[in-house]
């Protein structure tokens, strides 16, 4: 009989724990999967979780390189001569960079866009821009757009080294 005491201690022992552990568990199943944390705390994330990217998207094509072609400290207003029908042409997009912003000018306080009268970064359906010019864009991606035209004298001429009146070679 002695061999057989042990057996039921040791079921006895096995059973108590077992209800103590499920009375200690009970407990927080009682409560809901959102009720367990402190007052203030985040709760847990909820079942089947969020509906946000776990990453920025990806692009499939990577932006293409911006290069500066003019930098002035002078204003863009006294860069050349403002050109109004070019600028109606690109409020209605017939007169316009290709790719806007991809060539910049700098100046005191703005950036513009560069289109080069040759064609470069250019959209000219109506052939309207002088091949010898530099288009300068301000807002050239809305209704507002307006349009500066510069010369190759000129860029030298905003140059911050060389005096406004400076003589032409």
């Amino acid at each position: 009989m002695s061999g057989e005491r042990p057996k039921s201690a040791l079921r006895l022992l096995r059973g108590t724990l077992l209800s103590l552990g499920l009375l200690a568990t009970g407990a927080a199943w009682a409560k809901g999967p959102l009720d367990r944390t402190e007052p203030g705390h985040m709760p847990p994330v909820p079942p089947g979780g969020y509906n946000l990217p776990l990453a920025p998207p990806v692009v499939q094509y990577p932006l293409p390189p911006q290069w500066v072609t003019i930098r002035s400290t002078q204003d863009w207003r006294h860069a050349g001569t403002f050109e109004k029908e070019l600028s109606k042409a690109c409020a209605a997009r017939q007169f316009r960079e290709q790719m806007p912003m991809r060539y910049r000018a700098i100046f005191k306080g703005e950036v513009l866009g560069v289109a080069f009268g040759h064609g470069l970064n250019l959209h000219d359906p109506k052939k309207q821009a002088n091949r010898k010019l530099i288009y300068l864009f301000r807002n050239g991606d809305s209704t507002g757009c307006t349009i500066v035209s510069i010369t190759n004298e000129d860029l030298r001429v905003l140059n911050d080294g060389q005096p406004a009146g400076a003589a032409k070679r």
